[in-house]
Order: structure tokens, then C-alpha cells, then sequence
């Protein structure tokens, strides 16, 4: 690999982890500001798989980096937070706070 060639791929590398940063800090990733941010990464990760400036493994880290330094969790374990903190918001425990043999 030529010097030229290892700046482009650092530079690339690089562009990747703001791309993502930028869209880990969507609050709503519902929102349209959301999808528009994560159809450009999606383009922008394609086109450097086809142009081979980088690996899907290599790729792959970079996302899980950002993720853990955004987050401080990886990816799997903020998946099985987000699904267990909304089946735990559902459930109003207030209910039980009362002894059993008071409630109605």
C-alpha cells in the first residue's frame, strides 16, 4: 500500500467515525434528521466495501468503538437494555407499595 493510498483509507476511516458519532447523537431514531443520517453512513460504508479502502470486520470495530464511547455499552448490551427499559416502563409498581391487605 502506497503513502497515498494509506491517507485516503486513514482519511476514510476517520470520516466513518464522524458519520457514525454524527448519528448516535439523534435523541429520536425515528426522526427524519435520523434516516437521513443513517442512509448517508450506509452509502458512505457501501462505497468503501466496493472501492476496498476497508474490510466489513474493520468497519465493523469502528461502529462498536464509537458505539462504546458514546454510550459506554456495546451494541448488544444497549439492545437488551432498550428492550428490557421499555417492558419495565410499562409496569406501575406503585400499586404494591401499599400492603396487601389495604389495596382494593
Amino acid at each position: 500500500m502506497t503513502a497515498n493510498q494509506n491517507y485516503h483509507r486513514t482519511t476514510y476511516l476517520n470520516a466513518i467515525k464522524d458519520h457514525v458519532t454524527e448519528l448516535y447523537s439523534v435523541q429520536d431514531s425515528k426522526s427524519e434528521t435520523y434516516m437521513r443520517l443513517k442512509n448517508r453512513l450506509d452509502g458512505f460504508i457501501h462505497a468503501g466495501l466496493v472501492i476496498g479502502i476497508a474490510s466489513n470486520a474493520e468497519i465493523k470495530d469502528i461502529v462498536e468503538e464509537v458505539h462504546m464511547n458514546v454510550f459506554g455499552m456495546t451494541i448488544k448490551q444497549r439492545g437488551v437494555e432498550l428492550k428490557l427499559g421499555s417492558k419495565a416502563a410499562e409496569v406501575n409498581w406503585d400499586l404494591y407499595d401499599t400492603p396487601t391487605i389495604h389495596r382494593k
